[in-house]
């Protein structure tokens, strides 16, 4: 997995990423995409990895199967909002959960995460799956989501 630039992002928000497959961009990954642009605006350089999505590609070189990243810096308790999505047509073959448990690597090499959390759609039965696979823990819901929490 490797961290988009601001530009990649940009790239996607103008409908010229192609190095990402079409069907990861939904409603919500492009509004998450705008908001990645806006926060990154913000925030210096160093931090952007922390803000930006990570491409999930099969090979080195080849289209982003997806995206997974933060929503910005870990909050007072250490945690780390994350949110992931998948090409429609890559489902269902674990591409996420490995994606997902790599990502939790990355956030475990940092002294001062504690964990992770994610809010999941109720319906969304793939992405409970997904994030119980990898240790995710159940914990309640907010506001139409299921929330769910990874502490290291």
């Amino acid at each position: 997995m490797a961290s988009l630039s601001l530009g990649e992002l940009r790239q996607i928000e103008e409908g010229e990423g192609g190095f990402l497959m079409k069907s990861v961009l939904s409603e919500a990954v492009l509004g998450a995409v705008t908001h990645k642009i806006a926060c990154m605006q913000q925030a210096p350089k160093e931090t952007h990895a922390w803000f930006t999505y990570w491409l999930i590609s099969l090979q080195a070189g080849g289209p982003g199967i997806g995206v997974i990243g933060g929503k910005g810096l870990p909050d007072e308790e250490g945690l780390v909002e994350i949110s992931y999505a998948v090409a429609k047509e890559c489902r269902g073959r674990g591409y996420a959960a490995e994606a997902l448990a790599e990502f939790l690597d990355w956030l475990y090499e940092w002294e001062f995460v504690s964990g992770a959390v994610a809010y999941i759609k109720e319906g969304n039965t793939a992405s409970r799956r997904v994030a119980e696979s990898c240790g995710f823990l159940h914990e309640g819901r907010y506001e139409g989501y299921l929330v769910y929490r990874y502490m290291f």
